[in-house]
């Protein structure tokens, strides 16, 4: 079957769940399929939203980032910011984490994430908030929530306008101690690192940067 984009949402492969979408969705834009890496839910395929600001995590370097997190990925509690699909907190659940966040404004990313966690059996262990990605802070800092382990990987044209390091200090009020911040930012723009040990991992012009803060 051939990729395809329906109702704002990519279908890698065609849609493994809906049958509207086997019946004919329109002639896709080249992305590759998307599917879980390891766990529970290995092999599942994984619905993208369509659109420009849509960059999903490559499968090697999701498989980077959690071989390198290594134990910090399961039993944690995960905020997947600009989650796009959700692949990141998709994949630490199907790795064993208890309960995912997932903040996306686009309402394209937020039905795409819907799905992905139904047709994973993730529903009751997530939450999805539709909100731009300060709002959703504001509202978890309110509630006191707090992540032992945090995604960001915003489309690039976002540093055009703030730097990584400044991402950094406004995910930090909801990040455990001794919790993680995982960025992924273009190879230019390094975070600023106060407070934390970092890690930093390049894949030609794309890096990720492996925040710990300090106890």
């Amino acid at each position: 079957m051939r990729n395809g984009s329906v109702g704002g949402i990519y279908y890698p492969n065609g849609d493994p769940v809906s049958s509207a979408a086997r019946r004919g969705a329109k002639a896709g834009s080249g992305k590759r399929p998307m599917r879980v890496l390891t766990g529970e839910s290995k092999g599942k395929r994984l619905r993208v939203p369509a659109g420009a600001d849509v960059r999903p995590t490559a499968g090697r370097v999701r498989k980077s980032i959690f071989d390198a997190l290594g134990p910090a990925s399961p039993a944690a509690t995960v905020l997947d910011l600009f989650s796009g699909s959700g692949s990141l907190g998709i994949e630490a659940l199907s790795r064993g984490a208890e309960f995912c966040a997932f903040v996306d404004r686009d309402p394209a990313a937020g039905r795409a994430i819907r799905e992905n966690l139904r047709f994973c059996g993730y529903a009751k262990r997530s939450r999805v908030l539709d909100f731009d990605f300060r709002k959703a802070l504001s509202i978890l800092r309110a509630e006191g929530a707090r992540f032992g382990l945090v995604f960001a990987d915003p489309p690039y044209r976002f540093y055009d306008g703030t730097r990584p390091g400044d991402l950094v200090r406004e995910i930090r009020d909801v990040l455990e101690d001794e919790g993680t911040i995982v960025v992924e930012h273009r190879s230019r723009d390094a975070p600023e690192t106060d407070g934390f040990e970092t890690r930093t991992r390049r894949y030609g012009g794309t890096s990720v940067s492996f925040l710990r803060r300090r106890a």
